[in-house]
């Protein structure tokens, strides 16, 4: 089982609820610190607020002290069920508290008998809620925090910024960081068009139990044994 790349397969992925209503895009994922110094993602993140962290960490805490968290919603990675081209959520669109792309059709529809709108049950419903409603704490980091930041080992040696990380599919712990050319690209989602260009540089894939320290502008790396 390969390990998924965040900026590939997770961020800028349509979410899509089971009963097949697209829910919203991945703007950004939050992820947790242990206390073995493993990160571990818990949550996807849309809405404005995201979207705009996504272009500037500054940005974004800016929209957030202004917005106060109004236009972002999350859920759960345990939600997820299915990875590829959208990411499938376990439950139905009504029991995410999430802004729905269709939901103007699903204000009409529900009045509609047999329209199946509405029809989630209470326990679901509980669960989806309760699966909505991951914020922030002290040992959270973004990915997008993450994404463009200076790599340098111990001993000084630059190693450039990361460009990509690895998710275990079933833990979704980070299990390691792409080093190279070009991380800053990574936020505007068109890394993909940079490496048809022939922009993307050489990179090193360092595991992330080297990692020692992460602070917001550089994440610091024991050097690779020899």
């Amino acid at each position: 089982m390969t390990d998924l790349l965040v900026m590939h397969d997770i961020l800028d992925v349509q979410l899509e609820s089971s009963d097949e209503r697209r829910v919203g895009r991945v703007a950004d994922l939050l992820c947790r610190h242990a206390a073995d110094g493993s990160l571990t993602a818990v949550a996807l993140s849309i809405g404005a607020e995201a979207d705009l962290r996504r272009i500037a960490s500054s940005l974004g805490r800016a929209a957030h002290r202004r917005l106060k968290g109004r236009f972002e919603r999350t859920v759960s990675i345990g939600e997820v069920v299915e990875f590829g081209d959208n990411l499938r959520l376990r439950e139905r669109a009504a029991a995410y508290d999430l802004d729905d792309g269709d939901a103007w059709a699903a204000g009409i529809l529900r009045f509609i008998p047999g329209s199946g709108n509405g029809t989630a049950t209470p326990e679901a419903t509980a669960r989806g809620r309760a699966a909505s409603t991951e914020r922030p704490r002290r040992s959270a980091v973004w990915i997008s925090d993450l994404i463009g930041t200076h790599v340098v080992d111990t001993d000084g040696q630059k190693l450039g910024h990361v460009v990509e990380l690895l998710i275990g599919r079933r833990h979704h712990r980070v299990n390691a960081i792409l080093a190279g050319s070009y991380g800053w690209i990574g936020r505007f989602g068109i890394s993909t068009l940079v490496h048809r260009l022939g922009w993307w540089g050489g990179h090193q894939e360092i595991a992330w139990d080297r990692v020692k320290e992460v602070h917001r502008r550089r994440i610091v790396v024991q050097p690779e044994p020899r």
